[in-house]
């Protein structure tokens, strides 16, 4: 049976790595909204002559697109994030208002209509049970390097979790995200590894697309490869 995606967020690591590995199942028609498809194009050239692939271009607030791109859409996979400590920034609140804007508008629009689930890129920082194995100094630095973007996203968040006649939502949480070879993951309620590599972090966005993993409201992530830990100051210039 074949499953319609949208994604939010495409152009950055995480995203991008999620579309590669979209792109290989045959069983999935792909939707991507971006603030830039010159951009998008850039990294993915052969992506407009794909026909499982719809591409929406717009502003962050732009509902009407946005409604086109989410239309028949099961799930949802948001990447979109901030990864400067900026004050005032609101761009996972600002998509996530938009996205339930939109969602209301295909809800009235039809009697059959379903509400699709949402599969966001959040973080372990939040969640004390992953957050665990973390020596404290880390998760102080790395919680004040990121203050602004974590706040923008634990609002996100929340915006989404109180729509529940709109959506249901998955949080994954990893810790920090690294560039290294992919060597495989893990996925948990009860814990989550120092940190994770981008591939593998995509690899688990598409295996949690499964109906099996409906029951969760968030899950941690973490590559197999033992040692990736010592990158963790790295990952985060600490």
């Amino acid at each position: 049976m074949t499953m319609t995606v949208a994604i939010l967020g495409a152009t950055g690591k995480t995203g991008r790595e999620v579309l590669v590995r979209l792109l290989e199942k045959k069983d999935v028609n792909i939707k991507i909204y971006v603030r830039s498809r010159s951009k998008l194009i850039g990294i993915f050239p052969n992506l407009g002559s794909n026909p499982r692939v719809s591409l929406f271009q717009g502003a962050v607030n732009d509902v009407d697109n946005m409604t086109k791109c989410l239309d028949g859409a099961q799930k949802i996979i948001f990447t979109l994030g901030e990864n400067d400590n900026l004050p005032g920034v609101c761009v996972v609140q600002d998509a996530v208002k938009t996205i339930l804007a939109a969602l209301t508008t295909l809800r009235d629009r039809s009697d059959t209509w379903q509400k699709p689930r949402v599969i966001l890129l959040s973080s372990a920082t939040w969640n004390p049970q992953l957050s665990s194995d973390r020596p404290a100094f880390a998760h102080w630095a790395i919680k004040t390097a990121f203050h602004h973007p974590y706040t923008d996203l634990r609002l996100g968040s929340t915006l989404l979790q109180d729509a529940s006649s709109l959506v249901t939502v998955l949080l994954v949480q990893p810790n920090a995200l690294i560039e290294d070879e992919p060597s495989g993951h893990t996925m948990s309620v009860e814990r989550s590894s120092l940190s994770i590599t981008y591939g593998d972090l995509a690899a688990a966005f598409v295996e949690l697309l499964g109906e099996e993993y409906n029951k969760y409201p968030a899950i941690g992530v973490s590559s197999n490869k033992e040692g990736y830990a010592r990158n963790i100051f790295l990952a985060f210039g600490l």
